[in-house]
């Protein structure tokens, strides 16, 4: 259901802002939505010509999102028709030190793209959320880190501002993303990075349940936000439905590479407050018509595919 969209011939010619356009599911994002021939707005800290050289209908625009100077500019002088809002602070630590930047770069950051949205009467707003937002009552739901407590008051904000000011937003919640291209600290790249090197790879007990989703999945959910007739401004998962846990996970990648044998599960400490969460699947299919297709090992194939090229023959 996720393989192509009816209505990415709508995509052509429209002018689409993406903030946070270097990061991992930004840089993807953008590379799909030029190729059905967007006019893209590549808005971050590190933009610059040379990140996307060689592909075209990319306008490169450095800017920070928690800066309300530099967000007006952007929308000023460009005048997008649909917005993604990808950036964030996205460190899953538990460090009471993390919560200035999170406070900055997650909950400022995203108000500062959503008032602007509303300014300038931009026709969509995608933003995302995050599948480590509590869950339960507001008054008992405990967010188990910086980041999600802010991704969980990002989100409120959102539904907020659509009730009462008609903001036109769109917010997805995604599950365990992963793939090419993402950061090399992040545990999927790390195990794959330091078993192709040769190198142990030390791990926690692995026992977290997870849903695994592949990021050419995530961003034809995003393509199809942006495109959808209205679904409302309640989060709206984006996964698998299906649960596997880290350690199968990291196992099925150490098979593929061929180098099991470098696991040290327990190696590390679990993290407190964990959250387990599989995606409720039906709102993305109905609202969405949309639904992940790729296995999670198809999907750990293409990405061992990408990162041993990075570490030559």
């Amino acid at each position: 259901m996720s393989g192509g969209t009816d209505h990415e011939a709508d995509l052509a010619g429209r002018r689409v802002l993406v903030v946070g356009a270097s990061g991992f599911l930004g840089a993807h994002l953008t590379r799909r939505l030029a190729a059905a021939g967007a006019e893209i707005i590549a808005f971050s800290r590190s933009a610059s010509p040379e990140h996307w050289a060689g592909q075209t209908g990319i306008r490169p625009w450095r800017g920070d999102a928690a800066d309300r100077a530099q967000v007006e500019a952007v929308f000023a002088q460009t005048r997008p028709d649909l917005v993604y809002h990808l950036t964030s602070d996205s460190r899953g630590g538990r460090e009471i030190a993390l919560i200035p930047d999170s406070i900055r770069n997650d909950v400022m950051a995203t108000l500062l793209v959503m008032e602007a949205v509303h300014r300038f009467g931009t026709g969509r707003l995608v933003l995302t959320a995050s599948m480590e937002e509590p869950m339960g009552e507001a008054g008992s739901a405990v967010p188990s880190s910086p980041y999600a407590a802010a991704k969980w008051m990002s989100a409120g904000y959102a539904r907020m501002l659509a009730a009462l000011h008609g903001l036109p937003a769109v917010v997805l919640r995604l599950m365990m993303t992963y793939g090419p291209g993402q950061k090399d600290y992040k545990v999927i790249p790390a195990t794959i990075l330091a078993l192709l090197r040769g190198a142990p790879a030390t791990l926690s007990s692995g026992v977290r349940p997870v849903d695994w989703v592949y990021v050419d999945d995530v961003t034809e959910a995003f393509v199809r936000a942006g495109l959808a007739p209205d679904p409302g401004a309640a989060s709206i998962d984006i996964g698998t439905g299906r649960l596997t846990t880290v350690r199968d996970c990291l196992s099925l990648v150490g098979a593929l590479t061929g180098r099991p044998d470098l696991l040290r599960f327990g190696g590390q400490a679990d993290r407190p407050l964990e959250m387990v969460r599989a995606a409720e699947t039906e709102a993305a299919a109905r609202l969405l018509g949309w639904r992940a297709t790729t296995g999670l090992r198809d999907g750990l194939a293409r990405t061992i595919e990408a990162y041993a090229g990075r570490c030559g023959p």
